[in-house]
């Protein structure tokens, strides 16, 4: 199974942890981190690679994070650099697919499978609601 680590600002891992559970039911190798607004860069990305260890590893854990540019995504980079996959711009579609994929997929598969979700996801309800 592909180990899942959640990374964003606040406490927005969480909640999408949360909700996720909430749908899909108890998550194991699943990790969230919630960077704090005085968290030090370099703490933040042991503290990533330590929760990436403790899921699977590097080759088999998908990291996703909130927002690219941000601090999330400059402390992941080290990992993705060295072949990790890390995807930035998580939303709850995405990471519903992931939890429901993870079992039968690579950690390529499921990467790429996590940008088809989230692209998927976005809807605009008014506008399909209408018809036009």
């Amino acid at each position: 199974m592909i180990g899942i680590v959640l990374v964003s600002h606040g406490s927005l891992a969480d909640g999408l942890r949360n909700a996720a559970e909430m749908i899909v039911g108890p998550q194991e190798n699943f990790l969230t981190i919630g960077m704090d607004p005085a968290a030090d860069l370099d703490v933040l990305r042991g503290e990533i690679e330590a929760a990436v260890d403790k899921v699977g590893g590097s080759a088999q854990t998908l990291v996703l994070v909130d927002l690219m540019g941000g601090s999330p995504s400059n402390a992941s980079s080290y990992l993705a650099l060295n072949g990790a996959q890390v995807i930035c711009g998580i939303n709850l579609p995405m990471l519903l697919e992931v939890l429901v994929q993870r079992e039968r997929a690579t950690v390529q598969e499921l990467s790429e499978l996590a940008m088809q979700a989230a692209k998927e996801g976005v809807i605009n309800l008014t506008r399909q609601l209408s018809g036009k």
